[in-house]
Formats: C-alpha cells, structure tokens, sequence
C-alpha cells in the first residue's frame, strides 16, 4: 500500500533531519539547554516511531525504483551554515506534518504526538536562528571611548577598523549628553558594512535599542543581566565584565553570550581598575563554556600572553588609539 511507503520515507527523513539537527546544536553552538531540547524531541520521536511497525513499514520500502532515487531538485549547494540548518528544520517540519495526517486516521493518539512532535519543530527552530543571529568573533574586541571619539573622522575609523582585522566594535560613553551618545551610536551603526563586525553598547540598553546596536556591555554596578534580557530578548548579544571567578560564574549562569575578564594588566582607560592578571583567565577558561574576552592594558607587547591563556579574543582602548591607528592594528592582528 502506498500510504505505508509514505509513512517510511517521511519517518526517515524526519530521523535523519532531526540528528543533523542534534550534532548541529552539540558542535556548532555548544548551549546545554537547547541541546537537552533536541534530545527531548528526539526521545518523543523514539516512542512514536516504537509505537509503529517499523519492521513492516520497511518491507513496503521500493527503494531500488524510487523516482525520487536519481532526482536532482533537493541537490542545490548550501553556502552558508545557515542554509544548511534551515533546509534540515524544513524537512523536519514538512515530515512531521506528513506523519501526522497519515496517522490521523489510523491511530489519533499518535497523530496527536506527531502534532506536539512538529510545534516542538517551531519552537527550536526559532532558538537556533535566533541563536545564529547573534553569533560573533570576539577575536579582536576593540572600544572607541569618548575620550577618543573625536580623534578622527568617524568615516576613516570605521573604515580602518573594518579593514584591518576588527571582529566587534563597543561604544562607551560616560560623559557625554544622551543625544551625543545616540548620534555617535547612529552614526557608527551606519557606518558598519560588514555584516560579521558586531556593534556593542556599552551599559545603555536604552541607547543600543535606539539605534539597533547588536548588543550591549554591561558592568557589575549596571542593571541585571536577567532584567536587561527580558527587556533586549534573546537575539541581543550581553557581555558582563567580570573581576573574579565568582562573577564570571553567575554571568554564565544567568546567560551572559560572553565575559570581558579584566584588568588583565594595568590601563590608561581606568587608572583606578583592579588588575586581577593572566591566572584569572586561565580559571574561568575552565569553568565556563562561553567567550573569554580579555581586557586592560593589551598591546602589541603582551596580547601574545593574553592568548595563551586560552582567552577568545582581547579588547583594546588607549592602545589602539595613541598613535597610527591602521599601524597599531596591523602591529596585533598578525598573531590572532
């Protein structure tokens, strides 16, 4: 009978899109919660598949004369990771549905399984795009503080930046009047052609919403991390500066996407910061499985330090800015 042939193909590809998915979520994007979703939604899978004859489904399997056998439609190559993601979630999706109706009449409580099975689909595949959105290299991390705002145009900051290895760019005022902070940050935003640099707010959520920054920066003496998420959603990128283990373990927790770990040596930028050293990157490099950005005091003379740590990127100020901008890049990205 055809309708079981259908019913195999389509368990099948569902099996299969659903452990693409899986590895996808494990080695791609390394968060435990959505990890434990996919697994949940496979295990439901599991027992709707045990409740079918799978051994007498197979023997209705043609697939030595299956048309779709030599078919060439579903061959097009993905360019992007997240094409290849989305290709995977719609024949999740469309397998699910087909399962679902096939069952519909034959066996309710299973459709309605197949029906809980494909909302399950949805919602995950929200959390990874949203997820893939705010993905970021935290390699070079460099802030444009007010201090150096104006010392050239915004146009050739941006451009230089841009051309020379910078992966995220925060903006940190303190100072200045609001309407300056937004007309900086909205010009910087302009300014941004490529779409991999993120553009941080440091501390303003208010601010970063204005003018559609990709993230915030937020202090220990800042608002929450959990508030401000409630208030940005998940597709926002928040760091949390962290001074020691424990602070670096409670941003983790809460669902900081990274910790800006300093001072790591002592900064023109904030002559009063505490400098905790290498060993601390080192520590919470061990306990938490999200970028270490280290910051304070970094040049051309002891960033190579910093990496070895196992630090993911570093976060540069004064240094960048005193002096030849393009030449001081040029002096760091060669060795990260």
């Amino acid at each position: 009978m055809q309708w079981q042939c259908i019913l195999d193909v389509n368990l099948n590809r569902l099996t299969e899109s659903l452990k693409f998915i899986e590895d996808y979520i494990r080695f791609m994007i390394k968060e435990s919660s959505m990890l434990e979703k996919i697994r949940n939604l496979r295990n439901e899978f599991f027992l709707l598949k045990k409740s079918l004859p799978i051994s007498d489904l197979v023997f209705f399997r043609k697939s030595e004369i299956d048309l779709g056998r030599k078919a060439k439609f579903d061959s097009l190559p993905r360019r992007k990771d997240i094409d290849l993601i989305l290709a995977n979630f719609s024949r999740a999706k469309e397998s699910a549905r087909i399962i679902e109706e096939i069952l519909r009449h034959r066996n309710k409580s299973l459709s309605r399984l197949g029906k809980k099975i494909r909302f399950q689909i949805y919602d995950l595949e929200k959390l990874v795009l949203e997820k893939h959105q705010k993905g970021f290299n935290p390699k070079l991390y460099v802030i444009i503080d007010e201090k150096y705002i104006d010392k050239m145009p915004l146009y050739e900051m941006l451009q230089t930046l841009q051309n020379n290895g910078v992966t995220m760019i925060q903006l940190r005022i303190r100072n200045l009047p609001d309407k300056k902070f937004y007309y900086y940050g909205e010009k910087i935003k302009k300014l941004i052609t490529n779409p991999e640099l993120k553009f941080i707010i440091n501390n303003r959520i208010d601010i970063a919403l204005a003018v559609n920054a990709d993230g915030v920066h937020l202090g220990q003496e800042d608002l929450p991390l959990r508030s401000a998420r409630e208030i940005l959603g998940e597709k926002f990128i928040i760091g949390i500066s962290a001074h020691n283990l424990k602070e670096a373990l409670r941003a983790w927790n809460n669902g900081a996407d990274y910790l800006g770990v300093g001072a790591v040596f002592p900064t023109k930028t904030k002559q009063n910061a505490r400098v905790c050293g290498l060993d601390l990157i080192r520590k919470i490099k061990n306990k938490v499985n999200i970028p270490v950005i280290a910051i304070g005091g970094i040049n051309n003379k002891n960033y190579k330090k910093v990496l070895k740590t196992g630090a993911d990127g570093i976060a540069i100020v004064s240094y960048l800015f005193e002096g030849s901008l393009k030449k001081n890049l040029q002096s760091l990205i060669k060795g990260t």
